[in-house]
């Protein structure tokens, strides 16, 4: 018995020296990362332009709309969608229109970021014709009586010629952005009034532009002895008035 006691007092202080050890806990550590995400500027539309400026003529004038570098804000890229407020439509930064009847229209586009933001800006537009009575003077005029009639790009002419040409009649046609050509024949003039003007005299024709308010038409008239000569017409400022068109 005495030589198992020293082997009973050993495991006894080993299993001791195991219940007081002291234990680690198992744990996590937790990272926490504060990250601040850019704010987005409200997508903004910003202003139309357009080219020419000032009343177009129908069917003819093309305008030339254009919103690009003006959009700010929101999430590019951008989508455009246009409405010329003739039930017509178009797509782009930069969009091309002509107006097939005349009025007042308001222009409007609108501006789609990638994502789903809208904004829109609008300019209006007006749209005339060249119909009316005008009256030409020049150094080879008196006061010549003209009046236009125009259907799309053609026109129809009436002149009472103050230089000894009496009636005539005539055609012709207007083209981007305002200019104005009408040929007119005069088939039984009169008897001369003036003795330089030749009573065989077969048509002039006047070719010129339009100002920015159709009311004035400026070029040259030729057919009338000693022309090319310059010539101004101008129309009242109520024939130039259209019906305003609903967008």
């Amino acid at each position: 018995m005495r030589n198992l006691v020293p082997i009973i007092v050993v495991s006894a202080a080993l299993v001791t020296a195991c219940s007081d050890s002291p234990t680690q806990a198992d744990g996590k550590v937790t990272i926490t990362q504060t990250v601040t995400m850019p704010s987005v500027q409200q997508l903004t539309s910003g202003p139309l332009s357009v080219s020419p400026g000032g009343p177009g003529l129908v069917s003819t004038t093309v305008y030339a709309f254009q919103h690009a570098n003006a959009v700010t804000g929101g999430v590019p890229p951008y989508d455009y969608a246009w409405t010329f407020g003739d039930g017509e439509g178009g797509s782009g930064a930069s969009v091309a229109h002509v107006f097939k009847s005349t009025g007042d229209f308001t222009v409007t586009a609108k501006v789609t970021d990638s994502k789903g933001s809208t904004a829109t800006a609008s300019i209006p537009v007006s749209v005339r014709s060249v119909t009316g009575r005008w009256t030409a003077t020049g150094n080879r005029l008196d006061a010549d009586r003209i009046v236009l009639i125009q259907s799309d790009a053609a026109v129809s002419a009436t002149v009472n010629s103050t230089n000894g040409y009496g009636l005539g009649t005539g055609t012709g046609s207007v083209a981007n952005p305002r200019s104005l050509v009408v040929t007119i024949a005069f088939t039984d003039p009169p008897p001369v009034i003036a003795p330089a003007i030749p009573p065989s005299a077969a048509a002039i024709t006047y070719r010129g532009t339009l100002d920015d308010t159709l009311l004035t038409w400026s070029g040259t008239v030729s057919g009338y002895p000693g022309c090319p000569c310059p010539f101004t017409a101008t129309r009242p400022s109520t024939t130039a008035a259209a019906p305003t068109k609903t967008p």
